[in-house]
Order: C-alpha cells, then sequence, then structure tokens
C-alpha cells in the first residue's frame, strides 16, 4: 500500500489542455485520505468482506444438497484409497465417464474439507464462502491497481493542498471509493447464490479466487521497476505468484483459459511505466504495444499448450465438456433466445419464483439499474480517461462469457447462474463506476455525497436481494435434512435392502437443488445407518432413466418392489414416506380404448368460462372451441375420464376439426402449443409445470392431438386420477369431436432386449469390449394405421431426448450415423454393434413407427445404450 502511495506522489500533473478533471480541488471536512492511505483502504475492504459474510451467515448450517451426494460417495471412497485423487490429475474429473471434465484441484479441496471438518457440511460451507471473500478480496486490490493506471495514462495527479484537508474528486473516488463498492458488488451480487451456498457450485468460486488473484499479481509485476527491493515485492515474485495462481486456476476449472487474453488486452491498452501514453486507437494498432504484450504473455500462452496437452492426455480430447464438442448447437433459435434470457437474469439477478417481475425489489433494482448506467455514460462523456477502463472491463466480460458459449443458460430462479459467476467480476467493476466523481470545483463535493449514496443503495439493495434469492436454499437444506431424516426412519422400518421405488422427492425448490442425483449418496453410509444399494428415485419427468420402458416389468414384479411417496413437512405432521401400492390397477397394459364422443363428450369435458373464450355444445354433442386473445384467451376444458389409476392412463388423443386458422393463432400455436395439465394423489393441484404438451396443428380441416402421459413418474406413480385440463392456444376456432384414453400399444412401437426389465439392467443396454453387440426386438402389429416398418433414432453421446412419446424427432439425434436406422416389416431384431457408436458415453434410442406414405408416428420408449470402455 505505502509503494502505491509513493508512485502516486510520482504521477505528472495533468496540463492546462489535457483532462479537466484535476483542475480544481474541493474542500471537505472529513479526513484527509491521503495521511493514512494503507488504514484507509483496510478498512474500507475489511467492510466489503465483513458485509459479504453477513450476506451469507443464513446458510451457514449443516446441509447437502443434489451434487453434493455424489460427491461425499467419492469422498469416502478418496479418503479410503487416496490414489483415487491423484487420479484425477489425469484422468476425467471423478472417473467420469458421461461428461469430460479436467478440475483434479477441486476433488483436492473437497478432501480437505470431508478429512477437516468430519462430514459436516459447514465446513465445506465455509470454504465456499472463503473463497468467495477471496475473490472480493483480490476486486478491490484489482480496483485498486486499474485506478492507477487510468490515473497515470491520463497524466493525473494526485496532491496534498497546503490547507491538507483538500483532495481532487477524481483521485478519492476512483482509488477509494471505487475499489469498495466494486468489492461490496460482486461480494453481495445476488446471482451468486448458486456457486456459494451449494457446495458443488464452489467450482466457479475457486476459480475466479484464482483468476483474480493472478491477475492482480500481473498487475503489480507491470508496475514494478528494477529498482532494488525485497524478493516478495519484486517484479520476478509478482510474476512467479500469478504464474503459480493461473496453473491452480486451469487445474480447478476450464474458465482460465482466458487468462493471457485478459493479460493481452491490459497490455493493449495501457502503457508501460516509462512508456508514452497513446490513445486507445493507437494502442490497439500499435506494433510495439503488441510485441510488448507476446512478450510478456508468452508465458502464460506456452501454459495453455501445456494445460491443452494435459488435458488431451487425461481425457482423449481437447475439448470435453458435456457432448465432446465445440460447435454444435441443436436449435439456434433457442440459443438464442436462451442467451437473451441469460443476459436477462444476468444484470437483473433476482430470483423469480420468490421475487415477481413487479415486486417493489425488482422495480427498484431496474431503477437503480437506470442510475448507474446514466452516470457511467455521463463519466465517459465527461472524462476520457475512463473510457480506456471501461473499454478493458467491457473486454474482459465478452472474454469470460466466452467458455461457456454453448452452455449459458439462467432459468428465471436462477438455475444456471453459476455459470456467469465468473463474468460478474468485471460486471461489478462496471457497476461501481458509476460513483466515480469526474467533476470538479464546488460540484464535486456535491457529486461524491450523492454518487457514494447510489453505490450504498444498490449495496444495500443488493444485500436484500441476495437474502431473498438465499432463502430458496435456507429452504433446500430444510428439506434436504428432512428427507434424509425421513428415510433414516424408513430403513429403520424396513429390514434388508429391498427394491425401493421413490417418487414425490423435490428435485429442486425455487432453483435450489434437493435431490437432483442425491439419492444414490442419501442412502449410503454415513449418512444413512446402513448402505441401501437398491433404492431409485423417479422425478416428474426423467430424462435418462427410461421410466416409461420399465413399467411393465415394474407392474409384473410389483410383488417385489416397493414403492413410496414423499409428503413434505405439513401443519399438522412432519415430513415422512408414504407406501404406494399397484395391486389396485384392475388392468395392466390397457388393451383396450376408452373414447368419448356425442353425447359422452358432454359428461366428462367441461369448459372454463372465461370473458375472452366462447364455448357451446352442438346438436352432434360435439363441442366448438373460439379462442380469444389476452391472458384469458387460451381456452381451458376439464377432462375427467372417472375413477381410475393414473398407472393406467398413458395417453390421451383429442379429435378435432379446425374450422378456422387467423395469423394470431398460427403465431400462438408456435409459441404455446397445447397443453394437457394433470392431477392426482400426488400433485393436487393444477400446475402449468405439471403438464404434457403437444404440438398443434394450423391446418383447417381433422386433426389429433396425441398427449403422452405414459413416461411421466409423477403421473402414473400418483395413484388415483383427480381429473384432466386441456388447453388450447390463443385464437382457436375449432371443434372437438372424441377424446380417447387410448393403450400404449395403438400408437408406439414395443421394443425389447434381454434381461432389460426393473429387476434387470432396467433399460440400460451396455456394450463393451467383451460384449460387443446385443440386440433388441420391435412389434409395431398393434399400432393403428397399418405401419409398414420402424425408423430407429439414436442420439449423440451423453445428449439427452427433449421430449418422450412425441410427434417431433429430436435436434440432438445423430444425422450421420455408421447403423442403419430404417427397418421394414410389423417385428424384427436390430443388432446393436459397439464399434457403430463414436464415442463411450451413454446414447439414448427409441423407435418411430413408418406409414405407407412415409410419415412417422409416436416415438416409443427410449431405452439407454452404454457404451463402456
Amino acid at each position: 500500500m505505502n509503494e502505491e502511495t509513493s508512485e502516486n506522489a510520482k504521477l505528472p500533473e495533468a496540463s492546462a489542455s489535457g483532462s479537466s478533471i484535476m483542475a480544481g480541488a474541493v474542500k471537505l471536512d472529513p479526513a484527509d485520505f491521503s495521511k493514512k492511505p494503507t488504514l484507509y483502504l483496510l478498512a474500507l475492504m475489511a467492510l466489503a468482506l465483513v458485509l459479504t459474510f453477513v450476506g451469507y451467515m443464513p446458510i451457514l448450517f449443516d446441509f447437502f444438497a443434489g451434487d453434493d451426494y455424489v460427491h461425499l460417495i467419492w469422498l469416502k471412497e478418496a479418503v479410503q484409497h487416496p490414489e483415487l485423487v491423484w487420479r484425477n490429475f489425469h484422468t476425467s474429473w471423478l472417473d467420469g465417464t458421461t461428461t469430460k471434465f479436467y478440475r483434479p484441484l477441486i476433488s483436492v479441496f473437497m478432501v480437505s474439507d470431508y478429512v477437516l471438518w468430519n462430514h459436516s457440511a459447514i465446513g465445506f460451507h465455509l470454504t465456499n464462502l472463503l473463497f468467495h471473500l477471496a475473490s472480493t478480496a483480490f476486486i478491490f486490490l484489482i480496483a485498486r491497481e486499474l485506478a492507477l493506471l487510468t490515473l497515470r495514462e491520463e497524466k493525473a495527479k494526485i496532491q496534498e493542498e497546503l490547507s491538507g484537508k483538500t483532495y481532487k474528486a477524481l483521485p478519492i473516488s476512483i482509488l477509494y471509493i471505487w475499489p469498495f463498492f466494486s468489492a461490496a458488488v460482486f461480494g453481495l451480487y445476488p446471482l451468486h447464490t448458486e456457486t456459494v451456498s451449494w457446495i458443488t457450485g464452489r467450482v466457479d468460486a475457486v476459480v475466479t479466487a484464482f483468476i483474480t488473484g493472478s491477475f492482480w499479481f500481473y498487475l503489480r509485476a507491470r508496475k514494478t521497476g528494477g529498482e532494488k527491493t525485497s524478493w516478495f515485492a519484486s517484479r520476478k515474485a509478482s510474476l512467479t505468484f500469478s504464474f503459480i495462481l493461473m496453473v491452480l486456476a486451469l487445474l480447478s476449472k476450464e474458465m482460465a483459459i482466458t487468462l493471457p487474453a485478459i493479460f493481452v488486452l491490459i497490455e493493449l491498452l495501457y502503457a508501460a511505466p516509462g512508456e508514452r501514453p497513446r490513445s486507445v486507437l493507437e494502442g490497439l494498432l500499435s506494433k510495439s504495444y503488441l510485441l510488448r504484450a507476446l512478450k510478456n504473455t508468452a508465458m502464460y500462452w506456452g501454459l495453455i499448450v501445456v494445460y491443452f496437452i494435459v488435458r488431451r492426455l487425461a481425457l482423449g480430447t481437447f475439448v470435453g465438456g458435456y457432448d465432446d464438442s465445440l460447435f454444435f448447437i441443436a436449435n439456434y433459435k433457442a440459443f438464442i433466445k436462451t442467451w437473451l434470457n441469460g443476459l436477462r437474469l444476468f444484470f437483473e439477478p433476482l430470483n423469480h419464483e420468490l421475487i415477481s417481475a413487479r415486486a417493489i425489489p425488482t422495480r427498484l433494482w431496474d431503477f437503480y439499474l437506470g442510475l448507474i448506467g446514466l452516470g457511467t455514460l455521463v463519466n465517459l462523456v465527461l472524462t476520457p480517461a475512463l473510457g480506456r477502463l471501461f473499454l478493458f472491463l467491457c473486454g474482459w466480460l465478452v472474454l469470460s462469457l466466452a467458455p461457456v458459449y454453448k452452455i449459458f443458460a439462467i432459468a428465471d430462479d436462477l438455475q444456471g447462474s453459476r455459470l456467469a459467476y465468473v463474468a460478474t467480476v468485471p460486471l461489478a467493476f462496471l457497476i461501481a463506476l458509476a460513483v466515480v466523481v469526474v467533476s470538479r470545483g464546488i460540484v464535486a463535493r456535491k457529486q461524491l455525497w450523492s454518487r457514494s449514496l447510489l453505490g450504498v443503495g444498490f449495496v444495500a439493495l443488493s444485500f436484500y436481494v441476495l437474502h431473498l434469492n438465499n432463502q430458496a436454499w435456507v429452504d433446500a437444506g430444510v428439506e434436504a435434512n428432512s428427507i434424509r431424516a425421513g428415510l433414516s426412519k424408513l430403513y429403520k422400518e424396513v429390514p434388508g435392502d429391498p427394491q425401493i421405488l421413490f417418487v414425490g422427492l423435490p428435485d429442486q425448490i425455487h432453483g435450489a437443488y434437493i435431490c437432483r442425483n442425491a439419492l444414490v449418496g442419501m442412502t449410503r453410509t454415513p449418512q444413512l445407518e446402513r448402505d441401501a444399494v437398491n433404492a431409485i428415485m423417479v422425478d416428474k419427468f426423467e430424462p435418462i432413466l427410461p421410466f416409461g420402458y420399465m413399467k411393465e416389468s415394474l407392474y409384473k414384479d410389483r410383488d417385489k418392489v416397493l414403492v413410496y411417496r414423499w409428503c413434505p413437512e405439513a401443519a399438522n405432521s412432519l415430513g415422512h414416506f408414504e407406501k404406494m401400492e399397484l395391486n389396485d390397477i384392475k388392468e395392466y397394459p390397457v388393451k383396450e380404448a376408452k373414447v368419448f364422443s356425442a353425447g359422452a363428450l358432454q359428461t366428462v369435458l367441461k369448459p372454463v368460462q372465461s370473458e375472452n373464450t366462447k364455448f357451446e355444445f352442438l346438436p352432434d354433442g360435439t363441442l366448438s372451441v373460439i379462442g380469444g386473445s389476452g391472458k384469458l384467451g387460451r381456452p381451458e376444458m376439464r377432462f375427467d375420464p372417472g375413477p381410475i389409476n393414473a398407472y393406467a392412463l398413458e395417453f390421451v388423443t383429442v379429435k378435432l376439426k379446425q374450422q378456422a386458422v387467423s395469423d394470431a393463432f398460427k403465431s400462438a400455436s408456435a409459441k404455446e402449443g397445447a397443453d394437457l395439465l394433470y392431477t392426482n394423489d400426488l400433485v393436487p393441484q393444477f400446475d402449468i409445470k405439471r403438464r404434457t404438451p403437444t404440438p398443434m396443428p394450423t391446418a383447417v380441416g381433422e386433426a389429433t392431438l396425441v398427449f403422452p402421459l405414459r413416461s411421466l413418474p409423477e403421473w402414473s406413480l400418483g395413484g388415483k386420477s383427480h381429473g384432466l385440463t386441456l388447453r388450447l392456444p390463443h385464437d382457436s376456432n375449432c371443434i372437438i369431436e372424441e377424446i380417447t384414453v387410448a393403450p400404449a400399444a395403438s400408437l408406439v412401437p414395443s421394443l425389447n432386449f434381454a434381461n432389460s426389465g426393473y429387476l434387470g439392467s432396467k433399460g440400460f443396454l451396455h456394450l463393451s469390449q467383451e460384449k460387443k453387440q446385443d440386440d433388441i426386438t420391435f412389434d409395431i402389429s398393434q399400432i393403428k394405421g397399418d405401419p409398414v416398418g420402424v425408423w430407429m433414432e439414436v442420439t449423440r453421446p451423453n445428449l439427452l431426448f427433449e421430449e418422450q412419446n412425441c410427434t417431433t424427432p429430436s435436434r440432438v439425434a445423430q444425422t450421420n450415423t455408421k447403423f442403419k436406422t430404417a427397418f421394414s416389416g410389423k417385428s424384427g431384431t436390430i443388432t446393436l454393434k459397439r464399434e457403430d457408436f463414436s464415442a463411450l458415453g451413454i446414447y439414448q434410442l427409441r423407435l418411430w413407427p413408418v406409414f405407407k406414405d412415409g410419415s412417422k408416428g409416436q416415438a416409443s420408449d427410449h431405452i439407454v445404450v452404454a457404451v463402456d470402455s
């Protein structure tokens, strides 16, 4: 700190023709900052750190959530077999086969927490917070260095006035106030809850701490001259620490590959000490600047080369990730839409499942963003000194988002927000630019206070919104602990390790993970009194586990499988598991269709009247439906097929006749489609999240909608049906002629392979060096419409079908396959060979019935093909 102060004294005075920001001094009574800069800097940094720590205190209790339990299984083994930790340095992280990540240092920190804290989650949460605090501290220090660069580049100078009580507005605000607000904004930014509050989310907190540390030491090395000093204060020491921290960052997460580019950017925009300052354009186009940038960053680029070589040796690929693909994007329109929504939440990080878009905190946040944008714009117009800094920070932000361009997605409940954690570092600097004062004379005194108050208000709002966002993780932690207690009680009552299927366990609550990938860890020691390896969880939608495929074998072996439903804590009872019975299902699979038409249609279909829709039962018993625009313009009808166990009700078809098709209807159909919402014992209330969608035809004439319920565990294992709700798009104009509860065999192909039932492989077909091929059989003889064969659809490695039992082929399916995809006949055998699959991992496979005209029907249940080494 003292070194910085002495350097400030060397800054040359701004010329009369230069920036006007230094032209006047402002009298102010508070203590002179320049007398004790180190003390004030430490106090401001400490204040930012304390505020951040207090902001995260609500989540500092003993709870694991989601993927944390996957780590707990591995950690238990790693403590007993330390070679597993070393293996992460030369193979995929956690020995992953379906994903390829190189993050060995994360495992080291996880193991140390597991050992040091004796399995207590509090220690894990503290470690997360400590890394977050480390980044916050480095951000303060980086802001200080960038401030010095900004002042030096504009030939500005900090000087003490003779009175000892005067100061220049820009140096005081950018050297002291800007670092504080940059650190405080980052520390309390509400987008960070997934990274800091979720133990597994620490990956981004760890890499960011090392990235910011490496960058700060690089800035220190850049300004250090050749004067004799202690080794720790020398340029060589700073470069050494910067290099080491970058190595640690690369061992933590792939995001660190952008560091050399950030270093190059700073070199191109800012002159070296003793070098003639140039304009931004001159610097970017300067050959000498470029050569200096390449020279100063050469060892970092060399490290990147070494990193990718190690990555290739460890993972067998340079890319890795979820699908080992750098440019594959299944749906560009959805990709752009996802990015735009992610950016919206990047700047407005409120959990909209907890805070509505019209709530006061949301409106206040938007108001403050407007003020911040206006304040920053004014600063940029008045002060060229900040334009260079602004450009650098924007470039840093873009570079920080580049590594996640394919997977950048933030949901309204902030799921996925950890992907933007690194990018919030430059964002915090940009937001805090609004507090920098560039005025002079008496105006500066007023603006220094007013802009500081703006910063204080935004930090206070961030603290409050962070508290609201963190409430989701507090609730998730409480619920996860309640589920663990329920499992402990259940397994004390159930002897041995029977096959148990759990339904109703919450995947997440308001974006905070609870049971996603967690049951396997919850049912192992020391989380449970004994290991239970035969426990399986099914959710409302199972993207991997082929639940629909397993239903027949599950029903057949229902006497050998226990099914339990989770009942959350209520006013008069604690959270507990309730046993469910499949024996009351009279027939499964159902063989006969149940058709409702003419007079019978009126008994089961009840329109939901609204001011923007119109319904009329016609003399022939059909229902005329006319939708409108606006909030109440979607036609809704309650459909009650009578008392039936949801397990046996698998498909609902709706035969209708489009009367007229408007442009508004076509637009609504493309956005909304048609939905069938469901209720049962497990889902007592209609909810848009509990639905099965299908595309809505937009041509005049007859059409049939097919709504698949078969593959939804939350429906099938939900007990008795409480009724369904049919929702058509806005501006619909059609006549509903018939509704059918259809058996699966009449719509989708049947497929099978050896030992694939619930008590067998559970729908997973394994191919390996020992088992190089296997056969699956198919049957389409009962499908209506007289199909002539099937078409086989297989996903790319480690990608999943977007929908199940649907009518539209997947965008993630392989298009250029080595194997045959078309097979004729009402039944037959398909041979799968390991050599035909391009990479190790999992693939999903399903069949489509093909008719004489080449059209396809409804997709079958999927199975999983696991290609092993």
